[in-house]
């Protein structure tokens, strides 16, 4: 009579673990706008020992992406606006098997970086 009680009870453990390792969160989610009145051009984001390059971000567009956060480290976007080479860097710190949502608005002289995270 006990076997049957215990495998049913370790059954509903191993579900509840999993549904909360489901649940446990643990990526970096970057989500860069860009305010100027202009295109920005290789833009390049470096976080959490990662490094993801976009081609182009239109004025006005935003785009998300999710860094393979491998070491601790703040947030750092280089891009270029015109004929300049322009550095926003980030108060924002990241480190691995932790969940976080940075948002940056970059572009026309702002540099703009907050954790959002909710």
């Amino acid at each position: 009579m006990t076997e049957r009680c215990v495998l049913p009870g370790f059954l509903l453990a191993l579900v509840g673990f999993g549904l909360s390792g489901c649940l446990l969160r643990t990526d970096a989610v970057v989500s860069i706008k860009n305010v100027s009145a202009h295109d920005l051009d290789h833009v390049v984001l470096e976080a959490g020992g990662d490094r993801v390059e976009l081609d182009q971000l239109v004025s006005g567009a935003r785009h998300t992406l999710r860094p393979n956060v491998t070491g601790d480290s703040s947030v750092r976007i280089v891009y270029r606006e015109g004929d300049a080479s322009i550095v926003c860097e980030g108060d924002v710190y990241l480190t691995n098997n932790m969940h976080v949502v940075v948002e940056a608005e970059i572009g026309g002289g702002v540099c703009r970086v907050a954790d959002v995270t909710r």
